[in-house]
């Protein structure tokens, strides 16, 4: 009896112990007068459904969002971390702009990916080497360099105009439904196949190829990985000490090893290819002249290594793989439930078709048509790729207004938050959000946006560096689909797409289905 006592006894003091580590920190917020919900022990504010992926997150986080309308920030415990959320835009100018050498990292997440090769990419680098590396990076990115890699993208967008073409034939009259979601992943992975890792791969026509299978695989956020996730973020040490991993890295070794060799390949047979390995090795290059020029202090100037060149790769696969596809299938989604735009949005695209006179689109053509540039910024401010970023406070500051009023006093090692989605639906950003309005971007408007409010690739210096190929990206395979294809709705197209986003997956519950016509 006296043992189960004892028993008893250890149990209740261990659960004491538990229930005070988990609340050790919940008195941040209320300590520093920044609006936030009761947390819960243990998980904080995140709602457990929300966890494990049963209910519809966006629209928890809009909720979230205008609940504290009238705050510059307010806080949510994500389990025991404190995070303030950013919602005034003059304070996001000052975080990401005006005050960037106190914000200038990225939140760094405890898994393996810091273990990993994935540490050297730009978006894991952190102060003068983050710097470094973007100034290494940058000139691969200019309209020079992707001109020279639009012919890629271009053959990619044919590919999947005929595909299509193809399956309207077996088809009827009325046209065709595809899930777009898997369309635009073939779509996706293809240009990073051929833009990043130098290869050819077609996946519409080989649709069960290797490269395809394992990058999908990566890029599904199954059950059991965000138990991991969660359990790196609550007992990181434990999880490094029992080497559990979030990451497959056998799976990122598959696109390293595919580097390696077309890195050698290229230099033994001395192969120029206008595609991201190429400008990756000219910047390598650049950097190696600059080590041995004896006028310049080699101390400012760190080495640019192979490992960091195939870091840079497999960022890319990351952000190519699952975000162009993503901001591709929202985007065709709203052409097919607003006819008026894509009519407009169709006789720009023939106008321009008729001047080619049968030459194929050119880089400098694309990027000059106004109304589908109008088009894509909307969708993308309706459906932004990245739902938030974040910065990491370096050291204390007072972040005053212009007329010296105080907004918000960050703490040295404060995560803030700053909600993308949120923003981009906020009626004092964007009046009528919910509505799809490409006339918001119409120069003569461009005024009436507020400052810091469309933030779809990013703010300040830390902003998205590959924003120019997303956009080639997306309006070359959107000008091809609407030349050819009149999308409408489908049997099976959501129609409110907000209630069916579930989970932590960008994607409907029922899929992203399309009804495709033939053009007469």
């Amino acid at each position: 009896m006296d043992q189960w006592i004892v028993v008893l006894a250890l149990f209740i003091v261990l659960l004491g112990l538990l229930y005070k580590w988990s609340v050790a920190k919940y008195d941040i917020f209320r300590e520093r007068g920044v609006a936030h919900e009761k947390p819960w022990p243990l998980i904080g504010n995140i709602p457990i459904r929300a966890m494990f992926g049963g209910m519809p997150v966006l629209k928890h986080m809009i909720q979230m969002h205008l609940k504290y309308s009238g705050s510059s920030v307010y806080g949510i415990y994500a389990l025991r971390d404190p995070y303030i959320f950013v919602r005034d835009p003059e304070l996001i100018k000052l975080i990401g702009i005006k005050e960037f050498d106190h914000f200038v990292n990225h939140h760094q997440m405890h898994n393996n990916m810091q273990e990993s090769i994935l540490s050297k990419s730009l978006i894991s680098l952190q102060d003068g080497r983050w710097r470094e590396m973007r100034n290494i990076l940058t000139p691969a990115f200019t309209g020079s360099k992707m001109r020279v890699m639009y012919d890629l993208i271009h053959a990619c967008s044919v590919e999947g105009v005929l595909y299509v073409q193809e399956q309207l034939q077996t088809g009827t009259a009325a046209g065709i439904d595809l899930e777009m979601k898997d369309y635009f992943t073939r779509f996706a992975n293809d240009v990073i196949a051929t833009v990043a890792f130098g290869l050819s791969v077609n996946s519409f026509r080989r649709k069960d190829n290797e490269f395809f299978r394992i990058g999908q695989s990566l890029s599904v956020i199954s059950a059991w990985s965000m138990v991991k996730a969660m359990l790196h973020a609550l007992v990181p040490r434990l999880m490094k000490l029992l080497r559990i991993q979030v990451m497959d890295t056998a799976k990122i070794n598959y696109f390293t090893s595919l580097v390696n060799v077309a890195m050698k390949y290229r230099q033994e047979h001395n192969v120029i290819r206008p595609d991201m390995i190429h400008l990756l090795l000219e910047a390598k290059q650049q950097r190696h002249a600059e080590l041995k020029d004896q006028t310049k202090d080699a101390r400012f100037y760190k080495e640019f290594t192979d490992e960091d060149l195939l870091a840079q790769c497999l960022l890319f696969f990351f952000a190519g793989f699952e975000i162009i596809s993503s901001s591709l299938c929202f985007l065709t989604y709203e052409l097919c439930w607003n006819p008026e735009v894509q009519d407009k949005l169709y006789e720009e695209i023939l106008s321009v078709n008729q001047e080619l006179n049968g030459e194929p689109l050119t880089y400098d053509k694309l990027t000059k048509m106004r109304y589908l540039d109008m088009v894509v910024l909307e969708g993308l401010r309706k459906w932004p790729p990245a739902i938030s970023t974040d910065r990491v406070c370096c050291d204390d500051i007072d972040l005053c207004d212009e007329n010296g009023a105080k907004l918000f006093a960050a703490r040295k090692g404060d995560v803030l938050q700053i909600p993308i989605f949120a923003l981009h639906r906020d009626p004092e950003n964007f009046p009528d959000p919910e509505t799809f309005d490409p006339e918001r971007f119409a120069e003569e408007r461009r005024d009436e946006m507020k400052p810091c409010t469309f933030l779809s690739f990013g703010v300040g210096p830390r902003n998205c560096i590959g924003n120019r190929m997303a956009l080639m990206e997306l309006k070359s395979i959107v000008y091809k689909l609407l030349l050819n294809f009149k999308l409408l709705p489908a049997e099976k197209t959501s129609r409110d797409i907000l209630e069916d986003i579930v989970g932590h997956g960008l994607k409907p519950k029922n899929g992203f289905w399309l009804k495709f016509q033939k053009r007469q």
